[in-house]
């Protein structure tokens, strides 16, 4: 959010519907930064000229632009209000047969379960019956809603770091039983070659000199040879099965983290494409595939539509049967070129049935570890990066 966001002041109901300029000055932040996409501000700038200045991130200069342009009722803010009501044309067109506040209210509260936010957000907020209490909530919703999609990037990152601790602990661990157990074997080496010292001298002494004493002792040293032996195969089991079990862990663990990496990678890559991307250019080109995202959260969900959206793609959302029909995924499945669904926020049954879905239709689909950003940015990427847009593809994983 910029500082417009502090200027926000609620707005009373018109007669006709809004458009960007009759907003109050508060509001335009949050509107031009939910409602519209990066490649939006890019192309409209593109068409007006604008220039930045070099060295300071340009689409938070275009942001600032558009912002502040917003306020007046020149050709950026008409512009502006011309693509808004075009891409926003579905929410606009079912906002418009509402004619009481509960209606409006109850069609926030569907678009902030569903995670559809951007279209609803202009619709309720440029509808003239659109009262300034709900105005403020929404208001609210879309801020928090920004902070918890950065939440959600900084948890992941700090999740790599604690894993990359327990992993050098978990080494350290290790070296010390290894030098632990080696101690060890060096111990019973020593009482071993003692014993067989002890045996070698005793046979070689005169015959007349063997008598009953010895033989007792040489009876003892064999049968405490045999106990060190049997202690010491015990250890070496042991170890081994300690060594293995570490050695699991340790494989498991560098895994996990090798795939964080990969995925904060990819994501810190895709993003700096998008930020420096020249004109025409798309970091991340879907081709104009449709993608199914089944599960998940739903306060992360809206920035994957953006995502898609800004990416040349479409975005539908199936939450797996937490709200709606696990009978509808048949129908989804159907609409989308490819299914993709986080492992650990979908029911095993939701997982099940997706993948059966998708090999009846022949149609890819791409299981994420996590439902976080990062991992949605990187299935994109290794599942989907270079496969055409067609329902005759071949089902992944």
């Amino acid at each position: 959010m910029c500082d417009a966001c502090n200027n926000a002041a609620p707005t009373e109901p018109s007669l006709g519907r809004r458009r960007i300029w009759d907003l109050a000055s508060g509001w335009h932040c949050a509107v031009i930064g939910t409602c519209l996409t990066l490649s939006d501000l890019r192309a409209l700038a593109r068409k007006l000229k604008v220039q930045t200045v070099p060295g300071f991130s340009p689409d938070y200069q275009l942001h600032g632009f558009f912002v502040k342009e917003a306020e007046n009722n020149g050709k950026p803010s008409k512009m502006l209000n011309k693509l808004l009501e075009r891409r926003h044309a579905i929410s606009i067109r079912r906002a418009r047969s509402m004619k009481t506040a509960d209606e409006l209210v109850g069609f926030w509260q569907e678009a902030i379960e569903t995670g559809d936010i951007p279209g609803p957000y202009w619709a309720i907020l440029s509808h003239p019956l659109a009262p300034s209490e709900l105005c403020e909530r929404m208001f609210a919703d879309v801020h928090m809603l920004s902070h918890l999609v950065g939440a959600s990037n900084r948890a992941d990152i700090r999740r790599l770091q604690d894993l990359e601790e327990h992993v050098d602990l978990l080494n350290a661990q290790l070296q010390r039983q290894r030098q632990h157990h080696q101690r060890k074997l060096n111990e019973k080496d020593t009482v071993i070659a003692e014993l067989h010292d002890k045996l070698r001298t005793a046979q070689e002494l005169p015959r007349p000199a063997r008598d009953v004493p010895i033989t007792d002792n040489l009876g003892a040293m064999i049968a405490e040879l045999r106990n060190e032996n049997a202690r010491l195969s015990a250890l070496s089991v042991n170890t081994q099965t300690s060594h293995a079990y570490a050695a699991s862990k340790i494989e498991e663990l560098e895994s996990l983290v090798q795939s964080l990496r990969a995925e904060n990678a990819t994501l810190e890559h895709t993003l700096a494409e998008d930020a420096h991307s020249k004109e025409g250019d798309c970091p991340f080109d879907l081709g104009g595939r449709c993608l199914l995202y089944v599960g998940g959260h739903q306060h992360t969900v809206h920035r994957l539509r953006a995502l898609v959206e800004d990416w040349n793609g479409r975005f539908l959302h199936h939450d797996g049967g937490v709200e709606r029909s696990i009978n509808e995924l048949a129908s989804a499945v159907t609409k989308a070129d490819a299914v993709v669904f986080p492992t650990d926020c979908v029911s095993h049954s939701a997982a099940n049935k997706v993948k059966r879905l998708c090999h009846q239709n022949m149609k890819p689909f791409v299981p994420l570890r996590t439902s976080g950003i990062a991992s949605f940015v990187a299935g994109l990427r290794d599942g989907l990066g270079d496969q055409p847009a067609t329902p005759e593809l071949s089902a992944i994983g």
